[in-house]
This record gives C-alpha cells, sequence and structure tokens, in this order.
C-alpha cells in the first residue's frame, strides 16, 4: 500500500524543480555568479589601470562582452521587475567598465607616466625618502609601460594622439625640471641622487619615443 505522503512529496518536488528553473531564479543565478566573477577580475586589477597587459585586457574584454549581451537578453524577458531592476544595475557598471577597459584601445592619452608620478610626487610637496621606493619603482616600469600601450592601442584617432603629444611634452618638461628640482633639493645622498637622475632621463627616453610614435599614428591617421 503506497503512503498517502508520497503524492505531496512528489508534488513538492515538482514545484521545487519549477521554481530552480524559473526564469526568476536563472536570471538571479546568472546575475550572483557573473558579480562574483567580476569582482575577481576587479581584484586582479593593476595599481594603474592601463598598465593591464594585452592578455589581461582583452580577457576581461571578453568577459564583459558576454555578461552585457547576457544581460540585454535577460532584460527582454518576461521576469520580476525588481530581478530585471538588479540585472540592469549590473549591466550599468558593466558598461562603465566596458568603456573604461575600451579607452585603453583606443585613446593613447591614457598613458602618460608623467601625470602619474606628478600624483605620487605634488609639485607643491617636498620629497621624502618613504617616497624613494615607489618612485624607483614606477621609473623602472616605464619600458613595459610605454611597450604595452603601443601594444594595445589600435587605430586610436589623431585628435586623440594629439593630446597624448602634448600631454607628454609637459610631462617630460615636469620630469626634467621639477621632478629633477624636488630631488635635488632633496637629502638624499649624493649616489641615490644620481642614480635618481638616470633613472628620470630613461624614462624621458621612452616617453620621447611614444610621443614620436603618437606624432607617427595621428600622421597617417591623416594620409
Amino acid at each position: 500500500m503506497k503512503s498517502s505522503k508520497t503524492p505531496l512529496i512528489l508534488g513538492g518536488l515538482c514545484l521545487s524543480i519549477l521554481v530552480a528553473c524559473s526564469p526568476d531564479r536563472s536570471a538571479l543565478n546568472w546575475l550572483n555568479k557573473t558579480e562574483r566573477h567580476w569582482a575577481k577580475l576587479e581584484k586582479k586589477q593593476p595599481e594603474w589601470a592601463e598598465m593591464l597587459d594585452s592578455t589581461a585586457l582583452e580577457s576581461q574584454l571578453d568577459f564583459l562582452a558576454t555578461a552585457l549581451t547576457k544581460g540585454q537578453d535577460w532584460t527582454t524577458q518576461s521576469i520580476d521587475p525588481a530581478v530585471k531592476n538588479k540585472v540592469s544595475t549590473l549591466s550599468n557598471r558593466l558598461q562603465t567598465a566596458q568603456d573604461r577597459l575600451l579607452s585603453q584601445k583606443k585613446d593613447p592619452s591614457v598613458y602618460n607616466l608623467g601625470f602619474r608620478l606628478r600624483e605620487l610626487l605634488p609639485p607643491d610637496q617636498p620629497f621624502e625618502m618613504s617616497q624613494l621606493d615607489n618612485l624607483q619603482k614606477h621609473l623602472d616600469q616605464a619600458a613595459t609601460y610605454y611597450r604595452q600601450a603601443k601594444q594595445k592601442l589600435q587605430e586610436p584617432a589623431p585628435a586623440q594622439c594629439d593630446s597624448a603629444i602634448a600631454q607628454h611634452i609637459s610631462s617630460i618638461t615636469y620630469l626634467r625640471e621639477e621632478l629633477g628640482k624636488k630631488i635635488a633639493e632633496s637629502d638624499l645622498p649624493k649616489v641615490m641622487s644620481k642614480q635618481l637622475e638616470y633613472k628620470i632621463n630613461r624614462s624621458c627616453l621612452y616617453m620621447k619615443d611614444y610621443l614620436a610614435w603618437c606624432r607617427s599614428m595621428a600622421f597617417e591617421a591623416r594620409n
């Protein structure tokens, strides 16, 4: 004799399956999974966003393109308005991130070592020994910084190249004059001052090379 509870158990099981497979539940599952994955990617972002290497940049852009397409698909379906609102909110965040990352492929003025160093060492503040390691670390990254920039940029607009050129002329002046003077007026031992002077001049060479590259790209685009 079958138990009288069997229909109730089967009914509850069927209901659970239906709830688990409902569009609302599926959308929420996608939402949570996507949020967690993007949070992991954001934690891997370098200190300066534009230092992301070309492989990582493409990987993140691929993820964002797929997520945004799926998010758009969810918003066209008949799901609970509250769920749809959460999907739209996440999609807006991902769209902002995608726009920011795409600028690394289109806008050469995104890359500016001089601007970054000015943030580290504001002109109106004296140089302190506590800043030495950080300064040297970023000066040592100049070659990688600009090599990656040229690898990632694809058909930048001439106007954006012009902006990058003007910014780098100003940045080179900052490194050689303001930053150089700041170092000279510091209490650094002479050996350290000379070493920093060498690294600053070397960084300026990479910046000048990038400036010339931007000029070449702008010339090619206009002709």
